[in-house]
């Protein structure tokens, strides 16, 4: 039998809980909390061998800095670790990672738990497995952060954080390498922010029927055109607030919303906050 393929023996499962006592009240008011990690510590060779099954009570982030490694999951699952790749674990997931091939497994690592990691797995944002992660080490940033105990550092963190997973997922995302007019289309969208496109008008740019890109749509994207076309000018709409001084109605005329009640009734639906409020939230995370 290959030593690298070898069968698992059914063995007591260990168990990693979550520390007790370490959130502090931003963390509960976030619904996040970062609680650890490392940075460039490495295993002996072939760790993964020696890896009992276990199931952490957190999510886990793992970026293999050196070395070559193996990820196993509870469904029998093997998946080959290189260099730039980063290890996902959630919850509960019986798992075992590391090292093979004669060498040591490097990483860096983040742990983390909360109701916002919850939704963001219950959105499918965060999943079990390997994921390109590149070579250059972003881990470390969010480490820095989170050692100091300050409010402002510790959302800096959890941002950054919700960032990088979220940058996991897209990534991760199968491109719509069938419909380059449809690739055309989202990014004409985004280059014309003021723009209100008819169902129509999108399908009639990629060369299909309305219904046909309706379904193209929700395959790629998630959701249905309209939604989609108003969510992105919600969230420009996000950025602008935090980023510039501009104010509502200056920002909702720029993105083709009329009416600047309308945007702020929208916006809020969407974004859970005022735009006022939105633009004090994030001047207090700075």
């Amino acid at each position: 039998m290959d030593k690298n393929r070898m069968r698992h023996d059914k063995k007591q499962i260990a168990v990693h809980p979550n520390p007790k006592n370490v959130m502090q009240s931003v963390h509960k008011a976030y619904g996040l909390i970062i609680f650890g990690g490392s940075a460039g510590t490495g295993s002996a060779p072939d760790s993964f061998f020696s890896c009992v099954p276990r199931y952490f009570e957190h999510y886990s982030i793992s970026h293999l800095l050196e070395g070559a490694g193996r990820l196993w999951l509870e469904n029998g699952e093997e998946t080959d670790v290189h260099p730039g790749d980063a290890v996902v674990i959630t919850p509960g997931t019986v798992n075992r990672y590391g090292g093979v091939n004669g060498q040591r497994y490097v990483e860096d690592s983040l742990i983390f738990f909360g109701p916002v990691a919850d939704m963001m797995k219950k959105a499918g944002v965060i999943r079990n497995g390997v994921f390109p992660f590149g070579r250059v080490r972003r881990l470390p940033a969010i480490q820095r952060l989170i050692r100091d105990p300050a409010h402002a550092s510790q959302i800096k963190a959890n941002m950054e954080l919700q960032k990088l997973l979220v940058e996991l997922y897209l990534d991760s995302l199968e491109p719509a390498s069938g419909y380059p007019e449809f690739e055309q289309l989202l990014s004409d969208i985004k280059n014309e922010p003021s723009r209100w496109w008819t169902v129509s008008e999108m399908a009639e740019r990629c060369g299909l029927s309305d219904d046909q890109l309706r379904r193209v749509f929700v395959k790629y994207t998630g959701c249905h055109p309209k939604l989609y076309l108003d969510r992105l000018k919600l969230r420009r709409a996000g950025e602008m607030l935090m980023t510039t001084r501009q104010n509502v109605g200056e920002i909702a005329k720029s993105l083709g919303y009329l009416d600047p009640y309308h945007f702020s009734r929208r916006f809020k639906a969407v974004m859970g906050l005022s735009p006022q409020q939105y633009r004090r939230t994030a001047a207090l995370s700075r």
